[in-house]
């Protein structure tokens, strides 16, 4: 006999345990399922995990919705009030701050580790969620009632709805035949913490050239040591070498590639090479089952938004479904799933296609390309009403 829900939500890392906590907390029943065991082990600073997100301020207001944005210690937290990006190949530089702006910051860093431990604390603290860790869905069927799966465990459910909320590499989406668009960067990001000279002066750095694009994101600084997460996006041959490289010898090429705005004192945590990969899902939702999070779009990491489009995603998913519960709706109906896919699909379109002309337009050293960009930068730069644009753009609130 397959126990029932209204909702299962397959993947409980940062975006299937806020969908299953703003869910439930509207009196909709939960089955949360991972294969993973939901613990998330935190490291001691300054080893900062190497995998850290840009947290905008409209996604830290549905953490704190979640409960899940209280429970991080402040100390593992660092609000970025600046960004500065230049072009090592020419004099291009735009910078912009948000001292005008409420909340005063732009984002804050936050380690990935530290944000799903703080959400899997929100998911046990929530009635109305049952949890299947360290399990996994072995199969699936459309039923009159909504899908039915079955559980390596040999335990079945019922749902009225199914999330796939299984990243980027999602079993769910592959298993029910949704088509993707997708493509290979042709780059590596190189990630890792980084305790640098002096201080980051709460701004995220980024820097292009022939050493590749660089993001210096800032970390909370502990008894007066400065620290910043890297992510080194190069060619796979380029950071094969990287990340072979002793680690005096690694800071070095790091210091050289952010044209000496810093010196790199030393690595805290081993270097990861992380292939990207570019992938968006032709359709979001099926009948019964729809896609959220990495599993439905990944884009490149550069600009730390991965996060906050998957939360977006969830800001939008979570009131369609509440509605329709509360109306009487089949949650699974292909027309009320739609209603989620038109208000994400654009928007996350959108943001695919600047990260992907973002990338194309400064990885190159054509130099006619390399010209215009430095004139851009600096036609950003001179204008005001762009730079409001950008921070409010970067904190989430357009």
């Amino acid at each position: 006999m397959a126990r029932e829900y209204d909702v299962i939500i397959v993947g409980a890392g940062m975006v299937g345990a806020l969908t299953a906590v703003l869910t439930a907390q509207k009196g909709l029943t939960v089955a949360l399922i991972d294969k993973h065991s939901g613990r998330y082990p935190l490291s001691t600073p300054p080893a900062y995990d190497a995998r850290v997100s840009a947290i905008s301020a409209l996604s830290q207001q549905l953490l704190e919705q979640a409960g899940a944005w209280q429970r991080i210690a402040q100390e593992r937290l660092a609000p970025y009030q600046r960004m500065a990006v230049w072009d090592g190949l020419g004099d291009g530089y735009v910078d912009f701050d948000s001292r005008y702006q409420q909340p005063p910051y732009l984002g804050q860093l936050v380690e990935n580790a530290v944000l799903c431990d703080a959400l899997m604390k929100s998911v046990h603290d929530t009635r109305g969620i049952d949890l299947y860790f360290d399990d996994s869905v072995q199969a699936q069927r459309q039923v009159e009632r909504g899908v039915e799966i079955d559980l390596s465990s040999d335990r079945q459910l019922l749902g009225a709805v199914l999330i796939a909320a299984d990243g980027a590499n999602s079993k769910l989406r592959h298993d029910n035949g949704f088509d993707t668009v997708e493509w290979d960067y042709g780059h590596h990001a190189i990630v890792t913490t980084v305790e640098i000279d002096r201080s980051h002066q709460d701004t995220a750095w980024q820097a292009f050239g022939e050493e590749g694009i660089l993001a210096f994101l800032p970390l909370p600084s502990v008894d007066g040591r400065h620290f910043v997460s890297i992510v080194w996006s190069v060619a796979p041959s380029d950071a094969e070498q990287l990340v072979a490289l002793e680690e005096a010898a690694f800071c070095r090429r790091l210091t050289y590639a952010m044209n000496g705005a810093f010196e790199a004192l030393s690595l805290t945590v081993p270097r990861q090479a992380i292939p990207l990969r570019q992938r968006h899902a032709k359709q979001y939702v099926q009948e019964g089952i729809a896609l959220i999070g990495d599993a439905a779009h990944t884009i490149h990491p550069l600009a730390g938004q991965g996060a906050n489009l998957g939360f977006a995603d969830v800001s939008a998913l979570v009131p369609i479904l509440v509605k329709a519960h509360q109306r009487g709706e089949a949650l699974g109906d292909l027309k009320t799933l739609r209603r989620y896919q038109r208000a994400r699909m654009l928007d996350n379109i959108a943001m695919s296609a600047s990260m992907e002309a973002f990338k194309r337009t400064f990885s190159t050293q054509q130099p006619a390309i390399v010209q215009l960009r430095n004139i851009g930068l600096k036609l950003c730069h001179q204008s005001s009403m762009i730079k409001r644009q950008l921070v409010a753009h970067a904190a989430g609130l357009r």
